[in-house]
């Protein structure tokens, strides 16, 4: 059901429209009414309706005026003017808020089943747009996530690989080049967000030079390099990167036992040849995270690796990571993705 808000400070017109508007075979249902632009105004931050259908001559503030006011806050709203003003230079100004329509008064029922019709179509498709938009977003963030994590760790190349296989499966998958750009857009802003909150707001953001990329998917992913390159740089000054040396030691320890349930800081800390305290303020310093926060982030990013498997069971997937109890497993598995075991493979499944 659609949401609609009529603007006009003519009382029966409001009272027609509302009737013919709720009795429409479209699925549109008036949520609110305003004599005039500014109590619209409000009535629209509160309501966010899908379409507006107002008049241009009213007190306080008039059609034109509330229409840009909507539009200087880069709202899309569907927006038809009704007047009973046959101007063209109204009307010229009107289309160049990007209204849907300009008709006028009196406004047969005829015309209004057309224009909730052509909305209905518009706003059908704006839906499927913003699905697809948030569909596209999901499938980048697991990327995004990996691609963040070997930025972070200064392993800039895997990065790279990473960014490069994904360009690569979407170009396979008949995606343009134009389409394959706002993807690879899209998993860098999400990427460079993780490093933001990892590094504690002290990575600056960086202007990306994906849209002036044109030609060939080469030229595309040498931009993807040297935008990755600066992130480096700067995560390298802002961490001392390689001060503590012995913590790759300790890493590559916690990579290769992560499987193990008994997996501790202190076994951690003996690989390090440190005390615990010791060990673990330089893994702080060093990764920006806990060991804990460390631990818990590898078996989850494994996890989520050995569900896409279709024909995975979540408790072998459980058991795989290190958790013997899969409740426990459940439930740090949403706290860290957000969904479930079973509701993120079903989420994969769906794709």
């Amino acid at each position: 059901m659609y949401n609609v808000l009529i603007v006009d400070d003519e009382v029966m017109i409001k009272r027609s429209l509302t009737k013919l508007i709720n009795g429409s075979r479209h699925g549109f249902q008036v949520g609110g009414e305003a004599d005039d632009g500014s109590e619209a105004l409000a009535l629209w931050e509160r309501l966010k309706p899908d379409l507006i259908i107002t008049d241009i001559s009213m007190p306080v503030m008039d059609g034109l005026e509330l229409i840009e006011e909507i539009r200087s806050r880069g709202q899309e709203t569907e927006i038809v003017i009704i007047s009973g003003y046959d101007d063209f230079g109204y009307a010229q100004q009107a289309m160049r808020y990007g209204i849907m329509d300009y008709v006028l008064k009196p406004l047969r029922q005829e015309q209004l089943e057309d224009l909730l019709e052509k909305s209905a179509i518009r706003l059908a498709s704006k839906g499927r747009s913003r699905q697809e938009r948030g569909r596209r977003l999901w499938e980048c963030r697991g990327t995004a996530a990996l691609v963040a994590e070997n930025l972070w760790m200064i392993r800039q190349p895997e990065a790279i690989g990473l960014l490069t296989d994904y360009c690569h499966k979407l170009m396979e998958r008949g995606l343009t080049l134009a389409a394959c750009r706002e993807q690879l857009e899209d998993t860098l802003a999400l990427a460079e967000t993780e490093l933001i909150v990892q590094s504690g707001s002290k990575l600056t953001e960086l202007p990306k030079p994906l849209l002036a990329a044109s030609g060939a998917l080469d030229d595309l992913l040498l931009r993807a390099e040297e935008l990755t390159a600066a992130y480096v740089e700067q995560i390298r000054q802002m961490r001392n990167w390689g001060q503590h040396h012995v913590i790759q030691k300790a890493m590559e320890y916690i990579d290769t036992h992560y499987t193990n349930e008994l997996l501790s800081l202190s076994h951690a800390a003996n690989e390090a040849g440190m005390s615990e305290s010791y060990f673990s303020r330089c893994f702080k310093d060093e990764l920006g995270m806990s060991f804990i926060d460390y631990t818990i982030k590898l078996r989850m990013e494994k996890a989520k690796e050995l569900l896409q498997a279709p024909d995975s069971k979540t408790y072998e997937v459980a058991h795989a990571v290190g958790y013997s109890d899969y409740p426990h497993f459940s439930k740090s598995f949403k706290k860290y993705s957000g969904l479930s075991p079973n509701e993120y493979k079903k989420r994969l499944n769906s794709r």
